[in-house]
């Protein structure tokens, strides 16, 4: 009889709870309609998010309507999250994305991005952009970390001037909000495109889904 502890069980153990808590998230998010397709489905069953955030409890990144700040200034001002899954999802339903499709995301972090990049495939395209250096170092560690390093592009840029050396882009996601939607954007996209914005009006929010501006060009 062999009393030595199976160390591969033991070192499966975490992985098993992270894709538990993928699926609880993945079950939470279709029962409240955000999760509406198989692809998106499939992508939020994947992706390992609590990779872009170590320091944070692993079942905290998987609560549907829980933001993980990521970044603060010296006054606890909140400069960037990951958003909730809930707000992630609703957005990419939103957006229409497809296999093979060229998707640039504004306003990175790298989980959507992954996303994103499950979704439109090895023929597809996931451009993600941020202002901010640090934002996208996080981002280009953990997409490289997970595997979609090589499926993705990060760009250091203002948000408001695009990604032009990529475009054009079938799809468009805004993932900060906006208090108008800037000529770059519209002029990248496809005839045909699809751009998904969070428009802030007169201060009050009108952008984070379910009401998140769809603009088709």
């Amino acid at each position: 009889m062999n009393d030595v502890p199976d160390m591969r069980t033991e070192e499966a153990q975490p992985a098993s709870s992270d894709k538990q808590l993928r699926d609880e998230m993945v079950g939470s998010l279709v029962k409240l309609g955000a999760v509406r397709s198989e692809r998106v489905e499939a992508a939020f069953r994947t992706v390992p998010r609590h990779l872009a955030t170590p320091d944070v409890d692993v079942a905290k990144t998987y609560r549907v309507e829980d933001a993980v700040i990521t970044k603060t200034d010296a006054d606890g001002v909140q400069l960037s999250s990951v958003s909730a899954p809930r707000i992630q999802a609703m957005q990419i339903e939103q957006a229409g994305i497809g296999p093979g499709m060229r998707v640039l995301e504004i306003g990175s972090g790298g989980v959507n991005a992954a996303y994103l990049a499950e979704i439109v495939g090895e023929d597809g395209l996931v451009v993600t952009a941020d202002i901010d250096h640090e934002v996208t170092e996080r981002a280009e560690r953990f997409l490289a970390s997970t595997g979609y390093g090589s499926r993705t592009h990060v760009v250091t840029g203002d948000g408001e001037l695009g990604v032009p050396e990529h475009a054009p882009y079938d799809r468009i996601l805004v993932t900060v909000q906006a208090a108008d939607i800037p000529p770059a954007w519209t002029e990248q996209l496809v005839d045909g495109g699809r751009l998904v914005v969070p428009l802030r009006m007169r201060g009050t929010s009108a952008g984070l889904p379910p009401s998140c501006r769809a603009c088709w060009r």
